[in-house]
This record gives structure tokens, sequence and C-alpha cells, in this order.
């Protein structure tokens, strides 16, 4: 059994034991247990509501003069898979680790939304609603925090799987604040790339924020940036991702991490250092990650039976990459999951019968 079906294994247990976890308290305000569990769109003290969440509904709340986010865990989660239908467990669990890191290192973990209460068994996070918005333009101080906030996750033992446009939120001090935390795992990073272990190499914390947010973001291009602004946009980012890579290698370092996980971080450092070093490299790099974060996310939503419209747009992408550049993947070690072994008119067919499985796993038909 691996480490990921081991842990799997492990939260299903603890939800069969009936066992609860609860984190803070909700002494001082002045609403029940009670009323949080029951709370609708119709409650007085509901400013807002957001039901687009596929493990829980999340509410707007004024209380006392003070606004707070409510999530409530859905009775069925609409992501069709283990991680999926325990993730409300996860997020209590890291909700619970986040809290105790946060009161010993304030400073490394600022850029995570505080907890007031957490009840496992009750379905309840109630947190202090958070003045932001989701992140509509990207810039170096914007990458410069979730870079900084990724590695100080990953070096005390966390490893975040699901960067996603919708949990990560901008105030207008310009300040980042990361939420929603149902993916987030436990590793040790002195010995281990991620939480699979040494088993998935090609997963890493800024990949995370490539494949979930990044280039999610350039596919939908929302401030409708030309071909060349959106690969100024992804230079920029790879250099502050490389600024904060190799701080975390010195901390590896440092700590006398294993050789294999030193070796890995100085491989992939040393490849964005390489193709920073002039553009064709960099366009090249940028063909590799843009079209394996797409591939990744496209099997993802796939996994969870959770697809949209933008999961067909994808799609859409990693053929046309594969058909346009399969030569250059192909030299360049792109392909992966065993798609390294096949053709390109095989690769063509296998995507095309997967956007068939996307098709038919639309959330919203």
């Amino acid at each position: 059994m691996n480490l990921e079906q081991q842990r799997q294994q492990a939260q299903q247990a603890f939800v069969d034991s009936g066992e609860n976890i609860v984190v803070g308290t909700l002494e001082g305000i002045s609403i029940t247990l009670e009323q949080l569990k029951n709370t609708t769109a119709d409650s007085s003290y509901v400013v807002e509501t957001f039901n687009s969440g596929l493990t829980a509904v999340v509410f707007h709340l004024h209380i006392d003069g003070k606004s707070w986010t409510l999530k409530q865990k859905r009775a069925v989660s609409l992501v069709n898979n283990i991680d999926g239908q325990t993730s409300f467990l996860n997020e209590v669990q890291r909700r619970r680790d986040l809290t105790n890191l946060k009161q010993r290192e304030p400073e490394s973990f600022k850029h995570i939304v505080n907890t007031q209460f957490a009840s496992f068994n009750d379905g309840i996070i109630l947190s202090p609603w958070i003045e932001g918005e989701p992140l509509s333009t990207l810039n170096h101080d914007v990458f410069q925090q979730i870079f900084t906030a990724i590695v100080n996750l990953e070096l005390h033992g966390l490893f975040e799987w699901d960067f996603c446009p919708g949990n990560i939120l901008l105030n207008n001090q310009g300040e980042v604040t990361l939420f929603d935390f149902g993916y987030m795992y436990q590793f040790n990073s002195n010995i281990h790339f991620n939480n699979n272990g040494l088993d998935t190499p090609l997963f890493h914390g800024v990949e995370r924020f490539e494949t979930r947010f990044f280039f999610d973001f350039s596919l939908k291009n929302p401030n409708n940036l030309s071909t060349e602004a959106l690969f100024d946009l992804y230079k920029l980012e790879k250099q502050c991702a490389l600024e904060t890579y190799q701080h975390k290698l010195q901390q590896l370092i440092v700590r006398n991490a294993d050789t294999n996980v030193i070796a890995w971080q100085q491989a992939i450092n040393h490849r964005w250092q390489n193709a920073l070093t002039n553009d064709e490299e960099l366009q090249t790099l940028y063909l590799v990650e843009r079209y394996r974060s797409n591939v990744l996310d496209l099997l993802d939503d796939l996994h969870g039976q959770s697809c949209s419209p933008n999961t067909l747009k994808k799609a859409d992408l990693v053929l046309s990459l594969i058909d346009l550049h399969f030569e250059i993947l192909q030299s360049q070690n792109g392909f992966f999951f065993g798609d390294e072994t096949l053709s390109k008119s095989d690769l063509i067919s296998k995507y095309k019968k997967l956007r068939v499985d996307a098709q038919r796993f639309q959330l919203n038909k």
C-alpha cells in the first residue's frame, strides 16, 4: 500500500469511528453551534450565500457588527472520489495544524486565513470574513506572497494540492490570503517530494499553483492579454518562483534533507535558471509546463467526475498542443503517466476520448 492509499484508508477509518475534531471556540460570539448548523440562505444574519463549492456551502455572516465566513459541509460531496468525500475532515485537521503554526510563527503564516471555530462532526468551519476579491491581476508582489506561503507550508510539512482561483483572495492593501484546505496533506519535506513520498516527482508547490491557477488564468485570459504579454507574465512568475525555490533549497541543505530531495529540488531550480537565460529556452519551458498543467487539470477533473466547460477548453488546448508541438514535447520529456510511450496519433486518440468523458461528467448539464 503506497502513502496515498495509507492516508485515504486512515481518513476513511476516522470518518467511520465517529470521533470528532474541534478547533477554537465560539466563546464571545452571540451565535450557537446549533444556529450555525441550521444556517440557510434565509437566516437573518446571512449577507451572501456561495453555493458553487463542491464539498461545502459558504455563507457570509454578519453578527454583532462583525463579518464571518461560515463553511457548512454538504451532505454529499460533489467530488466523486475518496479525497473529495473526506475533504471536509482533511480541512478541519489542517485548520488545527495551521492554527498551531500561526500561533508559533505568525509572520510565516500571515497569508493563511485564521480559524475561529471548527467541528468535524458538526460540519462547521467559522473564520473571520476576508475582505478581498479573487485575483484578477498578477504581479511580482502577488507571486512573491503566494510562493513564500507555499514554501513556508512545505518546509513545515504541509502540501497543498488545490491553489484554484476561488481559494486565493487579494485585499485592497495588496495582501494575499489563502483559504480552503480540503486537499492539503501532511508530509515530511526532508525525505519526501510531496505527500506521495518519492512516487510522484512531477508534483511540487509551484507546479500546483501553475496547474490549478496560473495556466487556468492564462487560458481564461480575463484581461485579454496578448500572446506576448502572457509570455512576459509567465517569465515574471518563473523569476519569482525561482527566487523562492532557491530559499527552499538552502533550507533543505541546512536541515540536512535526504540527498534525493536535494537533488530533485536542485534539478527543478537548475532547469528554470537555464530557461531564464534566454527567451527561446523559456518559450520551450513555457510550452512544456503549459502542456503539463493543462493535462493534469484535465485528469483531475475527470478523476473527480467534476467537469465544467473550462475542462473542455483544456482538452481542446491539450489536443492542439499535441498536434502542433508533438516533437518538441517529446524531445523535452514533456509526456508523462505512460503517454511517453504513445505515438502522436495514439495520444490524439486518447485525449479525444478523454474529451468525450469530460463532456459526460459536466456538473451543470
